[in-house]
């Protein structure tokens, strides 16, 4: 009997290491990264450009990835409320923030107290040097030394068409500064509403990127007057640049994936890593290029983290302006 209990308390024993060693093996396993869905938020309403280009990049990211990776749009108070949820989530890497430079304004405007670096950044994967300054056919300008002596004539008369709080009204604070100029900031919405006014002659200038117009551009129906980057978009070289025309003015996105700042640097590395293969990829290079003109770029966490700063650096150049209109 004694020898009996000896027999089944060794295979007790025997069964429970085994169990351990199975669970073990089970847990190694899922530190595997990624296992699961990672969740995409996007910080603004579905249909956008930036909704599109958030989308483009999870498809092939999936493949890189082997798991789900669904968009998940949060907008609202200018993007603040999805990149909250970013910042507040789990920091285990199943939830990241895609968006773009307009995530600096809500600091520089002092609706929240946080710039970027309260995230961390995984890195860039896309440039858009498209945005561009466009009036309407029947303008009285159709070069951009035009509209600046008109404007300089016809101070606070000529109507900038933007939304408040946004990208837009802070490129139209700068266009005001570095012109020397006085214009007529209204407020009139997103970009759906700013070319549907521009189209009906009810606002004399927009900026818009040239995806959202080209067709506008290519009947006739609407005339651009400047590229705000550095260089010619090879895209569409017949647009000349703000800057060779004598105003030193750029304004380009560049859109980013980050996670919780207390994210493990392997997790976003690997994620990161990911990126940096399907922004070489000639598929998606292709697409980015046909449906918004955009320039697939990589930059590493570091790279990008420095280059944010860079951008954050210039845009708070404005931050005066900004605050008080």
């Amino acid at each position: 009997m004694k020898k009996m209990t000896v027999k089944r308390a060794a295979a007790a024993v025997l069964a429970l290491t085994m169990a351990a060693a199975a669970m073990t093996g089970c847990g190694k396993k899922e530190e595997v990264y990624p296992s699961d869905a990672i969740q995409m938020i996007v910080p603004v309403k579905a249909g956008g450009d930036t909704d599109a280009n958030a989308r483009l990049l999870a498809q092939y990211m999936e493949k890189e990835l082997n798991v789900s990776i669904p968009v998940v749009n949060v907008a609202g108070s200018s993007g603040t409320v999805g990149m909250e949820q970013v910042k507040s989530a789990e920091p285990d890497g199943y939830t990241c923030l895609f968006f773009h430079t307009e995530a600096m304004l809500p600091e520089i405007s002092d609706l929240i107290d946080y710039q970027l670096d309260a995230f961390k950044m995984a890195g860039v994967c896309l440039q858009a040097n498209t945005t561009l300054l466009v009036t309407h056919k029947d303008s009285a300008f159709k070069t951009l030394p035009e509209f600046l002596d008109y404007a300089k004539a016809n101070s606070g008369k000529v109507e900038f068409g933007m939304a408040v709080g946004g990208y837009p009204q802070l490129v139209g604070l700068a266009l005001e500064k570095e012109a020397g100029i006085d214009l007529n900031l209204v407020d009139i919405g997103g970009n759906a509403d700013k070319i549907a006014a521009l189209a009906g002659h009810n606002t004399d200038i927009i900026n818009v990127e040239y995806a959202l117009v080209k067709d506008y551009l290519a009947t006739g129906e609407f005339v651009a007057l400047a590229l705000l980057s550095d260089e010619r978009n090879d895209l569409f070289s017949d647009i000349p640049t703000a800057k060779e025309q004598g105003l030193d003015l750029e304004f380009g996105k560049f859109f980013f994936a980050a996670f919780p700042k207390d994210t493990p640097d392997e997790i976003v590395n690997t994620f990161s890593a990911a990126m940096e293969k399907v922004v070489s990829n000639e598929e998606f290079v292709k697409a980015a290029q046909d449906s918004y003109a955009l320039t697939p770029v990589y930059m590493n966490p570091e790279e990008a983290t420095k280059y944010a700063q860079e951008v954050y650096e210039n845009l708070n150049s404005y931050k005066e302006l900004f605050t008080a209109k």
